[in-house]
């Protein structure tokens, strides 16, 4: 090892007070061109002090070690110092500051400066035990193996120990192989709250050889420099010797471990503990590489992570501190431990444990090669936050295992353990395996699926919780209480598992449902079974029924061994039922089974009634048939309570209720089948008044013969308002207003040889009927069902033969185009077009009784073929017979003519028979019910008019009647008409 020899010039204006201090002694320095100073051998308990104001130039090889002390002593320095020349090897080197033996304090003040320019030159070294280098100000070397500080300085193995670098100043280094701080020896310490950087090639930053050595780095460190083919360009270099040396790193807050072209940190053989707070980057894609030892990585808040760590060879491990995000690739580390309290673990890894040991980690990496390779374990008050792809496929929770799922995926592994899980995320989860976990599910968001078609086998050990918003169900079991404040759905009912047959969702204890549950799913047959107690807290179950007859097919809500209770609501939808008659217990929709029981008020149908082809459908408790008390069902048949059990729902219509305390069994049908019912008879009541008499037409023959032989128009309104009703399976009833306009125009004249005239023309009009629509619905005669209008276009030709006694035969054929409009009571809304043909054939002989009255019989003959085209209401296709009918009229006119005023007045009186039959009405509902009404019925009607024949070409004429029936159904028609004749 090189020393000072022979004696160097110095200026006369610079001084030191001893260049060869002995025991005890103190020096003070200060000046230009100093002379070394260099303490005696084996001298101790020596100070030497540079000012600011000294300064000084060395030069190997005469100059090696300017300012030395030997053991337990003392350099300060605040001066400026350089050393040049060339050293020849690490035993041949130079140090502007050395501690030759031990227990010495070397200190570079905030003001000092040292720099080096030739090789093995460095700046601060050490090279006994226990001493102390504190750099706190600038540092520079630029020579090939010219280190910044060191200790166990000229020697290339460990032989120190306690030695302690501490830089909270910059040191950079150029040269190759020039590290900034380089530490040999056991128990040493590094402490850097400053500036370490090196440029040169193969140059790492800090080195650390030897057992029990530690770094502390709060400040930078940065190789800037590159590697040749066998060296390498490292942040820190530890243990390149002995494979039993521990070394700790701590990368404290704010500190940095950078190397731009190589490894941030390496450590070649031994143990090596890092606990990083700050950043470690490796520039070559490498952040942390281990060699044949153990690495323990701890990562801190604020830990940064640019780059692989790879653990090496050894048993390796990661821990988790604090708070943060792992978001780089994590290989050959065994396990994974987190005691901090809320760690993202975005990154990749290749552990075989993971150990969540208190707070939340969120996996959105990968902790394994693959999830099969992973075992994790979750503490008691700990979190595992993943999703079904990340997740290990084994996983002992005593915790929290938290699923954020926000898309489709399924967990293919197994959860025991005495925690609990939680599904979040808008996603949807799939659980296909049997889960022991015993601390319950919680479901806030999205949907979690136990089971699918293939895996209803698939099962929890325990109850579950499904929030607002959230979704729960599947093919499978839950093996406890299940509380339903969101959506709860049996297998096909789930939309994820729509593709899927029917089957059933096993609930083996209580289920408080205060949400939606969802059994209509695609097709009938799902059922969910509560082996326990069901409890409604103003919850909604929504089934798909076919609504049809007794034993239907339906999804249906089973309890088994326990008792319904509370107040649910239930939403049927019809999966193409066309309705039938249910006579014995209906279609059953809630099951009690193996002693369940249920209260009166457990269940009631949304909106009282849900209807299929003709009939309205209700929910009532118990059936018919034995052992039915519990159950509930869908009917559209009322029995007597006296009879049996059977008890309507909560909010059933009250005429439905009142029924079940008769005496006789009576159809439910939905009030639309009276209204659609009753629309024939309305059609053929607008066209009988449209076409009506002769007279109401045209006035009387007397304006169609004698002077009166010219063709003629001819013009009526008439108005009226009719109550009619009709006997039948739902004795429809119409209470309303008809009214119409009619033109007509001769186009032919012709008058026989004995004074007879004919006169042949065309017509056209425009009726509408609107009004009320009563009849049996809902089980009562009478109800209110609905309103109805009728919307009739007319066209049609006439022919009158007027003898010249004033016998009168009259013909006329008139097509119709039907425009149909209901509203039922229901909110039902439907339409329909139609047609009809009417014919009417008329007679009538007057006998003179006096002067000026005559006593005119009459008979009429009117048929009528009326179609209206099917319609679907949304709830069934409806069509009609559209039959033919007849109505025959024998009556008389008496009438009395005079004149007064110029005018020619001719008041009369009239009474008529009518007597309508025909082929009854049928109105059919989805081909599957008939509902037929009958069309014969007498009656009677009165009336007067008045015909003033005002001009020899004009005449007034008006009429009105009153109608009524004649035994049978109610009918009353009130009837007004007025007309006007022009003969041109």
């Amino acid at each position: 090892m090189a020393g000072f020899t022979g004696v160097l010039p110095f200026s006369a204006s610079a001084a030191c007070s001893s260049q060869t201090p002995n025991t005890g002694d103190t020096v003070t320095c200060s000046g230009s061109g100093m002379a070394p100073v260099v303490a005696t051998a084996g001298s101790s308990n020596v100070t030497i002090n540079l000012d600011s104001t000294a300064t000084g130039s060395y030069s190997l090889p005469t100059q090696a070690t300017p300012f030395s002390v030997d053991s337990n002593s003392v350099i300060n320095n605040d001066g400026a110092l350089t050393l040049t020349g060339n050293g020849t090897g690490v035993a041949n080197r130079g140090a502007l500051l050395l501690g030759l033996n031990n227990d010495n304090t070397l200190t570079n003040g905030a003001a000092g400066t040292l720099t080096t320019t030739g090789a093995y030159n460095d700046g601060m070294a050490a090279n006994g035990n226990n001493n102390t280098l504190i750099n706190n100000g600038t540092i520079t070397t630029s020579g090939n193996n010219s280190y910044g500080m060191t200790a166990a300085w000229g020697q290339s193995n460990p032989g120190a120990a306690g030695n302690t670098i501490t830089n909270t100043g910059t040191i950079s280094t150029s040269g190759n192989n020039a590290r900034a701080i380089s530490l040999l020896g056991g128990s040493g310490t590094v402490n850097n709250s400053g500036t370490l950087t090196t440029s040169g090639r193969d140059a790492p930053t800090v080195f650390l050889q030897g057992n029990n050595a530690t770094l502390n780095n709060s400040g930078l460190i940065q190789a800037k420099g590159t590697a040749s083919s066998s060296g390498s360009v490292d942040g820190v270099v530890a243990n390149t010797l002995g494979s039993s040396f521990n070394t700790t790193i701590n990368n404290l807050a704010g500190g940095q471990i950078i190397s731009n072209n190589g490894i941030g940190i390496r450590s070649t053989n031994g143990n090596i503990t890092i606990t990083n707070a700050g950043l470690i980057q490796g520039g070559s894609g490498t952040a942390i590489l281990s060699g044949n030892g153990s690495i323990s990585l701890i990562l801190q808040t604020g830990s940064q992570i640019v780059g692989l760590s790879d653990g090496g060879r050894g048993n390796n491990s990661v821990t988790l501190e604090g708070t943060g995000t792992a978001s780089s690739a994590f290989t050959n580390f065994q396990t994974l431990t987190m005691t901090g309290s809320d760690w993202t673990w975005a990154g990749t890894g290749a552990f075989t444990t993971a150990l969540v040991q208190s707070g939340t980690l969120d996996l959105t990496g990968t902790l394994g090669t693959s999830t099969a390779s992973v075992t994790a374990s979750v503490s008691n008050g700990a979190t595992l936050q993943a999703n079904s792809t990340n997740l290990p496929l084994s996983v002992s929770n005593n915790g929290l295992v938290r699923f954020l799922q926000n898309n489709q995926g399924e967990y293919l592994g197994t959860i025991s353990g005495s925690g609990a899980v939680e599904k979040a995320g808008t996603g949807t989860l799939l659980f296909n395996s049997v889960n022991s976990y015993t601390g319950g599910t919680v479901v806030n968001a999205g949907t979690l699926i136990v089971g699918d078609s293939s895996h209803a086998s698939a099962s929890l050990a325990s109850g579950a919780t499904v929030a607002a918003g959230a979704t729960f169900g599947g093919y499978g079991t839950v093996n406890g209480d299940v509380t339903n404040s969101g959506t709860l759905g049996a297998a096909n009912a789930l939309s994820s598992l729509s593709a899927g047959p029917q089957g059933n969702f096993q609930i083996n204890g209580n289920l408080t449902n205060a949400g939606f549950v969802q059994l209509g799913g695609s097709g009938v047959g799902n059922s969910l079974t509560v082996a326990g107690n069901y409890s409604g807290q103003n919850g909604v179950i929504a089934l798909n029924t076919v609504l049809a007859g007794d034993g239907a097919a339906s999804d249906k809500l089973i309890v088994s061994g326990g008792s319904a209770s509370g107040s649910s609501t239930l939403k049927v939808t019809n999966i193409g039922g066309a309705g039938a008659q249910t006579a014995i217990d209906g279609i059953q929709v809630v099951q009690t089974t193996n002693g369940a029981t249920s209260s009166a008020n457990a269940f009631k149908l949304s909106g009282g009634t849900v209807s299929a082809g003709a009939y309205s459908y209700y929910l009532a408790r118990g059936g018919v048939s034995d052992g039915s008390g519990g159950s509930w069902y869908l009917r559209n048949s009322v029995v007597p309570d006296s009879t049996t059990s059977v008890t309507p729902a909560e909010e059933t219509p009250q005429s439905i209720v009142d029924a079940s305390h008769g005496n006789e069994t009576v159809n439910v049908y939905r009030p639309e089948v009276a209204l659609y019912a009753e629309a024939p008879s309305v059609a053929r009541q607008l066209n009988l008044q449209q076409i009506d008499t002769f007279h109401d037409r045209q006035g009387e023959q007397s304006l169609l013969n004698g002077d009166n032989k010219a063709p003629a128009f001819w013009a009526r309104s008439w108005g009226s308002h009719a109550d009619i009703h009709q006997s039948g399976d739902v004795n429809p009833s119409f209470n309303g207003t008809l009214w119409g306009l009619q033109l007509g125009q001769d186009l032919y004249t012709a008058t026989e040889d004995n004074g007879a005239t004919h006169h042949a023309g065309v017509l056209f009009g425009f009726s509408r009927a609107t009004g009320d629509i009563d009849g049996f619905a809902l089980a009562k005669q009478g109800s209110r069902v609905g309103k109805l209008q009728l919307n009739n276009y007319n066209y049609g030709a006439y022919w009158t033969r007027v003898a010249a006694s004033g016998w009168y035969t009259d013909a006329v054929l008139m097509g119709s185009a039907l425009r149909l409009n209901t509203d039922s009571v229901n909110g039902v809304n439907a339409s329909s077009s139609g047609n009809a043909v009417t014919g009417s054939v008329e007679t009538g002989l007057p006998v003179t009784l006096g002067e000026g009255l005559t006593l005119e019989p009459q008979a009429q003959l009117v048929w009528q073929r009326t179609s209206l085209d099917s319609l679907h209401d949304g709830v069934s296709e409806v069509s009609w017979n559209n039959g033919n009918t007849w109505q025959g009229r024998v009556g008389a006119r008496l009438q009395w003519a005079f004149e007064a005023s110029g005018v020619n007045w001719k008041p009369y009186l009239r009474a008529n028979v009518l007597r309508t039959f025909g082929q009854d009405d049928e109105t059919a509902f989805d081909d599957s019910t008939t509902i037929a009404n009958n069309v014969g019925q007498t009656a009677g009607q009165i009336g007067a008019g008045l015909v003033a024949q005002v001009s020899q070409n004009g005449s007034l004429y008006a009429t009105t009647g009153y109608l009524t029936n004649l035994g049978g159904e109610r009918q009353r028609v009130v009837t007004g008409n007025v007309g006007v004749r022009w003969s041109w």
